[in-house]
């Protein structure tokens, strides 16, 4: 009796395992089975299917040549000015503007790229604009910095070196460090906005070498861009720049750049802090503006 009882138990548990296996495998093929039917509907992606995808989006975006022209807007201060200044923005305007630019599908180019456009034809995006900052504003850290980095926009800041850490209005070596860390570009504004056409050729030798080798020293990058104090250069100016290294100077000339614009004599469009949007809206779409 006691081995009748064990032979059925035996059995019992033999059926058991038996339904078990029988059920495991025909889970394991319908699983089995829509994996292989998942792969013939969406077969893996390998490197080169993604990289044509990622041509396909980039031929997606409008882009031009240099013969067109981008503007270069150049700031100053970014704060609530009471006296109105025109070479002061409000924030609040200053963010007004970004907005749009954001809105509106522009591209903020490095200064590479700027370089390269002009250079060497490479095609930047239709709506295409360079940003740029002259004398290093502490203000331009404070407030113009945040909303650039909400916008997520590039920009050049043109920097008076013997001011940094000097002055309270003006930058501080570990603000253009950080900015610098982010993507914010630097350039020199000279030693201390000197008149380059007033001064000794060995005194603009300095200012211009000795303001570039300071900005590089704080960012570890190299300072390829400057922006003539005053707006004034001439053949001499252009030559000793030149000659130091710089591969693009920001002159306040009117006007868009194109494949005419001299490398160091680019042409740039004047932001007055107290004009209405609309004018920003015409000097950013029409290289012809008032």
């Amino acid at each position: 009796m006691k081995n009748k009882r064990y032979i059925i138990v035996l059995i019992t548990a033999l059926i058991i395992l038996l339904v078990g296996i029988l059920a495991f495998n025909a889970k394991n093929k319908t699983y089995t089975d829509y994996i292989n039917k998942v792969n013939e509907e969406e077969p893996l992606k390998d490197d080169t299917l993604i990289e044509e995808e990622k041509n396909l989006e980039e031929d997606n975006v409008l882009l031009k040549d240099n013969s067109i022209g981008i503007p270069i807007l150049y700031y100053h201060s970014v704060f609530e000015d009471s006296k109105k200044d025109e070479v002061v923005i409000d924030t609040e305007k200053f963010r007004e503007q970004m907005k749009y630019l954001k809105d509106n599908n522009y591209k903020t180019l490095t200064l590479d790229e700027t370089y390269n456009y002009i250079k060497n034809n490479e095609k930047v995006p239709e709506k295409s604009v360079v940003i740029t900052f002259d004398d290093g504003w502490i203000d331009n850290y404070d407030n113009a910095f945040p909303i650039l980095k909400e916008f997520n926009f590039k920009a050049t800041i043109f920097v008076i070196a013997d001011l940094v850490d000097a002055h309270h209005l003006y930058l501080k070596s570990d603000q253009i460090k950080e900015m610098s860390d982010y993507g914010i570009e630097f350039g020199s504004h000279t030693l201390n906005h000197d008149n380059l056409l007033d001064i000794s050729k060995e005194k603009r030798k300095k200012t211009l070498e000795e303001s570039k080798v300071f900005l590089e020293k704080i960012t570890q990058k190299p300072v390829i861009s400057i922006a003539y104090p005053f707006g004034v250069y001439d053949q001499s100016v252009l030559k000793a720049t030149n000659d130091l290294g710089y591969k693009l100077g920001f002159t306040t000339n009117k006007g868009w750049v194109n494949n005419k614009s001299e490398l160091l004599e680019l042409e740039r469009v004047y932001v007055n802090g107290n004009a209405p949007i609309e004018v920003f809206k015409e000097r950013i779409s029409n290289p012809n503006y008032k």
